[in-house]
Formats: C-alpha cells, structure tokens, sequence
C-alpha cells in the first residue's frame, strides 16, 4: 500500500513538472528567446574586420528612456538593426500602420500587436543618438519561417531562411574596417556598463504606452501634432524632422 501511495505520488510530481515546462515552452517571453537565439546563431559570431555582432543590447537613455535591441549586426554595408519576431499563422501589416495583425486557426484567431517596423524604428533613433551618425542604420525585421508574412507590405521585413542574405546585401554604405570597430566598442560597452533590468525596462514601455495615449510622442518626449499626408491626416511628432514618429488618427474617434 506504501509502495502505490509512493508511486502515485511520484506520478503526480512527475506530471506536474511535465506540465510546467509546456507552459513554459510556449509562454511568450520563451518563445521569444529561442528564435533570437536561432538569428544569432545564423549571425555567428564576431570577426574582427569582417563582422561584428551584439545581442540582447538593453540600454537607458535618462530616467525615461530604455531600449532593447534583438540584434546587431554591423559589416561593410551597414549597421543592421534586427527585431526577432517568433510567430506562427499568417500577419497582415504595413509600414505605416501603428498595429499589426497575427491570423491563427483559419482566420478564428487573431491578434494585434505593434509594428514591429515602428518598433524598430525606434531602436534606431536611439542609436544614432549614442553613435551620433545616422543614414547607417538597416531597419529589419525577422520572422521565423512558421509564420506567413505574404500578408505584409514592408521591405523591412525578411523570413529567416533570408536572414543569411544580409551578409552580402549591398546597401549602398561602405564602412571602413575601422568605423565598423569604433561602433563596436562603443556599443559593446555601452552594454557591458549598463545596470537597467527588463523588468525596469518594462515598467518604461508601460510608462510610454500611457504617455502616447495623452499625446507624448513615447520614441523622444514631444508633443504629437496632427499633419496632412498624401494618405489623409495622421499624428506627427513636433520633433521632426528629427524625430520621425508617426501615428494614424483613430477614425472610430473622430
């Protein structure tokens, strides 16, 4: 009787450890990180004169400003800004739509979440803030090959099997070897000196989603303005042309 008690214990344990690492595996932040982890390992690693590679670079910028960056990928051609998005089903999008859509189960399912070209957008105005350059910086966007991007309108946007590519894209920049390790350097200790956590780092992305809802622009701290476009009237950071940020006008609002 001690022995079945024994067992059956063990079984229930044995399931419930089971059953955390499937929750686990398919929780979001997970998820996440196995497809950065399968960019960088296509990335590979850093070759001096050749190709220099940082991920998971997380930054501050003041008290109200962070960012996290997938990857970064510098060669001769650029400094190559990567989001990783590790998504399945089928995502409809353009580039100046502020929400993205994600179809599952035969058009049951679908979700929104930001533009991850916006997103990266971002990204880059804060680095062209640290390097203090600009024109360097190739937004991209990856998506792992479970998801149909066919749906998206965005050059910025590759499928992973593309992702090898981007070592012999030419982009029109030519870098010197040493501009390449200059940013580098800079980058590198710029996150080997940083103390911000993800868990700061989240509280400031709520922070910002807040300040965009009462008219703060969340990529620099100005005022959103409405502008007149060729596609109709849309929100404009006051910043411009420094700041580019944009945002469509909710029509259901008006």
């Amino acid at each position: 009787m001690i022995g079945i008690i024994i067992f059956l214990c063990a079984l229930c344990f044995a399931l419930i450890i089971a059953a955390v690492i499937v929750i686990i595996k398919h929780a979001p932040e997970s998820k996440g990180k196995r497809g950065e982890n399968i960019v960088a390992h296509i990335l590979g690693d850093t070759i001096s004169g050749e190709q220099y590679v940082i991920n998971d670079l997380l930054f501050s910028r003041g008290a109200n400003q962070s960012c996290q960056i997938d990857h970064i990928y510098i060669n001769r051609h650029g400094i190559w800004v990567i989001e990783t998005k590790n998504y399945s089903g089928k995502i409809y999008g353009d580039e100046s739509q502020h929400k993205w859509t994600q179809v599952l189960a035969n058009g049951k399912t679908k979700n929104k979440f930001y533009n991850p070209v916006k997103q990266n957008q971002t990204h880059i105005y804060h680095l062209s803030q640290v390097l203090q350059v600009k024109n360097i910086f190739i937004n991209t966007v990856v998506f792992l090959d479970k998801a149909d991007i066919s749906g998206i309108n965005s050059s910025n946007v590759i499928a992973l099997s593309q992702l090898e590519d981007i070592k012999s894209t030419e982009t029109g920049i030519n870098l010197s070897a040493e501009q390449m390790e200059e940013y580098y350097n800079k980058l590198t200790e710029l996150k080997n000196s940083s103390l911000l956590t993800k868990k700061e780092h989240l509280k400031i992305i709520d922070a910002k989603q807040k300040q965009l809802k009462k008219g703060v622009c969340p990529r620099c701290g100005g005022e959103l303005v409405i502008r007149n476009g060729k596609l109709g009237k849309f929100y404009g950071c006051s910043n411009f042309p420094e700041c580019t940020f944009t945002k469509n006008i909710d029509k259901s609002k008006e």
